[in-house]
């Protein structure tokens, strides 16, 4: 929003600063640090996340993926402005919207652009000869949605009741056309289970938000909340709930994300930054992703309730849980401790079917269950391997956990991408699998050691 909004970012955020976080109860709080200041908004990209890093003004502003482990690529460069960011379905594109086609020697902007296999590439390109849309045809380019068949959104936060939700229209002229108007400043938006689209929109004079919905058609369905002390990025959690950040405690303390339910009623979901801007939400585990504008962290929200214990004794199975995968079920929907994907869909990290299959595994550790368990700490986290040839993507996980510890708080690590690749037969491809066995230790300062020994099973069909 620097572009729409800067004077009332500028004025907020000067009469307040960055106090420490505090989100909601039942999820782990985290933090993962970047290279430099946050700008725009962040997006989840396989195993990684996209976030937008720079100066705002002409060309200085870039795009980067940050990996589990730290290491950094560079995705694009020569942006002036960002602002919205959105991952295709399949995450092959990472599209990103920029605002700032008037600073002066600015080659592009105030479009949409798509770069290529955010996921995986390894080199750099412009933003120049990315566009969606040509330079200019978006002036005030803000919120960035794509639909579950790739239907791709934009909004126009012209301000005043000119604000407006573009629709792409591929192999057509123009690309972008209104889908829906009589919007101020308009924000983030994201796409609910049924299909509808939510719409943040910030009131360009009082600087009110509210959360529109809008049926497949562009109308308005209704206006889910209002009166809302800002609207900047919206995301669904994992129980369906809109976040919307860009708000601001009484007083403006600090900065807010709230959450409101499917009836419209709001509540608070995170307090303490100085001013709270791009959100995206991991599909699988249901971790939030929060940039607090010009820090340089992305701040995270693990859902505990998505967590899985992993099979090990009642007294120690919260020392360490795993995330990031979706179990399988049995027949009374008791969670199974195996994980099962088919190549190429929406479990499967990579997005293709290429006869891989790439999970995501994270580990939590100290998480309180209640009087079952109360994870006391954990001091050692080892994962097993073959004796004959150690498995590195195993001795990633094993070393991610590893550099959180000691610890006696809540924290997690990951997710740190492990494939499994089909067995090739003469009669095609067969399904295969991958035991993840972990042990998470407490050493207490007197007695016997506590050890939570958990086993997660990855199996990959064609």
């Amino acid at each position: 929003m620097q572009r729409v909004s800067a004077f009332a970012i500028g004025l907020l955020a000067a009469r307040i600063a960055a106090a420490d976080v505090v989100g909601p109860s039942g999820y782990i709080l985290g933090s993962i640090p970047l290279p430099g200041p946050a700008q725009g908004d962040v997006a989840v990209v396989g195993t990684s996340i996209a976030v937008g890093q720079g100066a705002f003004g002409a060309g200085a502003e870039s795009v980067i993926r940050r990996d589990f482990d730290g290491t950094i690529t560079t995705l694009a460069t020569g942006f002036n402005s960002l602002s919205g960011f959105a991952a295709s379905p399949q995450a092959d594109l990472l599209f990103v919207a920029d605002n700032g086609l008037e600073q002066a020697g600015a080659v592009t902007g105030d479009t949409l652009f798509a770069i290529d296999a955010p996921a995986t590439a390894t080199m750099a390109v412009t933003a120049a000869g990315h566009e969606v849309a040509a330079p200019g045809s978006i002036p005030f380019a803000q919120g960035v949605a794509v639909s579950s068949t790739g239907q791709l959104f934009v909004s126009d936060a012209v301000g005043g009741s000119a604000g407006k939700v573009l629709r792409h229209r591929s192999f057509l002229y123009p690309p972008f056309v209104t889908q829906a108007a009589g919007f101020s400043l308009t924000a983030g938006m994201v796409f609910g289970p049924n299909g509808h689209l939510f719409v943040g929109d910030l009131d360009s004079v009082t600087f009110a938000g509210r959360v529109v919905e809008l049926d497949s058609s562009g109308a308005v369905a209704r206006t889910l909340a209002s009166g809302l002390s800002g609207a900047a990025d919206l995301t669904l959690d994992h129980d369906g709930n809109v976040l919307v950040s860009g708000g601001f405690t009484p007083g403006f303390g600090s900065s807010t994300i709230v959450s409101i339910d499917s009836s419209g009623v709001v509540s608070e979901f995170a307090h303490g930054f100085a001013f709270s801007s791009g959100l995206d939400v991991d599909p699988i585990s249901g971790r939030v992703y929060a940039l607090d504008f010009g820090v340089s962290a992305v701040t995270t929200f693990t859902p505990v309730s998505a967590l899985l214990p992993g099979g090990g004794a009642k007294a120690t199975d919260c020392l360490a849980e795993f995330s990031d995968v979706t179990p399988l079920r049995d027949r009374l929907g008791r969670a199974l401790m195996q994980s099962v994907c088919r190549d190429g869909d929406a479990c499967d990290r990579d997005g293709v079917a290429d006869g891989v299959c790439t999970f995501g595994v994270g580990v939590c550790i100290n998480v309180n269950a209640g009087p079952q368990c109360v994870a006391a700490g954990v001091d050692s986290f080892t994962v097993s391997q073959p004796q004959a040839a150690a498995d590195p993507q195993l001795t990633a996980l094993q070393s991610a956990v590893s550099a959180l510890l000691p610890s006696s708080t809540a924290r997690c690590a990951g997710p740190v991408p492990i494939t499994v690749a089909l067995r090739s037969t003469a009669t095609g491809l067969k399904p295969a699998s991958k035991m993840v066995r972990t042990t998470a230790v407490h050493m207490p300062a007197t007695g016997r050691a506590r050890n939570d020994r958990d086993v997660l099973t990855l199996r990959c069909l064609p």
